[in-house]
């Protein structure tokens, strides 16, 4: 598995959803709900984009 950089996306995006295309791993898409995301990405022909929910980078998550 490759490794993705998102050093520069997330320090763009601070919080919200975030679509990556899943052949060039550049941004497809951001906004508040991932229903929006999802709808942007569809309509430039990403139908299956890599998504996930960011977060400041000072935010501490432990699971």
């Amino acid at each position: 598995m490759k490794i993705i950089d998102m050093t520069k996306i997330l320090s763009e995006n601070k919080s919200g959803w975030i679509a990556i295309s899943p052949k060039d791993n550049k941004l497809v898409a951001k906004g508040k709900t991932l229903k929006k995301v999802l709808q942007e990405s569809s309509k430039k022909g990403i139908e299956k984009p890599i998504v996930f929910k960011s977060a400041p980078v000072n935010t501490i998550f432990a699971g």
